[in-house]
């Protein structure tokens, strides 16, 4: 699959030389029939686009379930295991204590904005 053949239907994506900042565009992912499709379209980016840096900016994610946080644990181990980046910023409050109560703010590298993130990117 090509990028112009991938039309995601939960996330937008914008790429920059290698890096692919991904927005969401529902703001509570909580359904758990839209959590799997939205796994798929975030693991597509990796697998079969062959994207290794991966900014999610999660400024319109107001919570999510337990479900998301296993698919984005999924995400950043696929991304690890191919030498890949992946870098969470614009987290909200609720967000953020989701992150800090099941300790993956501690996991997962956590930027303010896209700003920070696309420094903290270029650092490696």
């Amino acid at each position: 699959m090509s990028a112009e053949e991938f039309h995601p239907t939960y996330i937008t994506v914008k790429t920059d030389d290698d890096v692919s900042t991904v927005g969401f565009v529902i703001s509570d992912l909580t359904d758990e029939e839209n959590i799997e499709l939205l796994g798929h379209e975030l693991f597509t980016l990796v697998d079969q686009l062959g994207c290794r840096k991966l900014i999610l900016n999660m400024d319109k994610v107001r919570y999510m379930t337990s479900s998301v946080l296993g698919k984005l644990i999924s995400l950043h181990r696929k991304l690890h295991r191919s030498e890949g980046q992946l870098i969470i910023c614009n987290i909200g409050e609720e967000l953020n204590q989701i992150l800090s109560a099941s300790r993956l703010n501690q996991y997962f590298r956590l930027a303010d904005d896209l700003g920070a993130a696309d420094e903290l990117m270029a650092a490696g």
